[in-house]
């Protein structure tokens, strides 16, 4: 995962323009907060490429909107609810999926949750317990115990925290241009 899933997942709450876009991702995802504009255009043609987003209009002055298309609100909604999910993904992939999708929506957020907690589960089963490690084995799978762990607790502030979805984009309009040198 990366920019890609979550711009799908974004623009479930409707069309918007790039810009919009990256400030979105940046305000829910806050960790992904210095993500390249660049990299958020680039990834919409990729996705435009795909299928999975199509122009849609033009805002009042002339930039491009992207939406969802059919494919692509399957794709997000399998994402935001975590059914596409096989395994526990990696600590930066855990935060996009649960930020954007507790920020989108609650139902997702709800099955998303439960979905990691299976997987957490699963992974504490699986867990190897061969006598004959070497010691790198054994730090290795006392660093995965360790991140499960972390991953576990983290879920349990999530659920405890009242998240309430911002039901659509951010009401002001991003700055164009450079950041002003601090």
């Amino acid at each position: 995962m990366a920019v890609r899933e979550a711009l799908l997942g974004i623009l479930t709450l409707g069309p918007a323009y790039g810009l919009q876009l990256h400030a979105e991702l940046g305000a829910r995802a806050p960790h992904r907060a210095r993500t390249n504009v660049g990299q958020v255009y680039g990834t919409l043609d990729r996705l435009s490429t795909a299928g999975l987003v199509a122009h849609q209009g033009l805002t009042g002055d002339g930039l491009p909107l992207y939406a969802l298309t059919d494919s692509g609100i399957a794709e997000a909604t399998s994402w935001l609810d975590g059914s596409s999910l096989t395994a526990l993904p990696e600590w930066v992939d855990v935060q996009d999926v649960v930020l954007i999708s507790s920020s989108v929506s609650g139902l997702h957020a709800t099955s998303l949750l439960s979905k990691l907690d299976v997987l957490l589960e699963q992974n504490d089963m699986s867990t190897s317990q061969t006598t004959t490690q070497s010691p790198a084995q054994h730090l290795n799978e006392q660093a995965n115990q360790r991140y499960r762990e972390a991953v576990s607790s983290w879920l349990a502030d999530v659920q405890a925290a009242v998240i309430q979805p911002q039901p659509g984009y951010a009401i002001g309009r991003p700055k164009r241009g450079r950041p002003a040198k601090s």
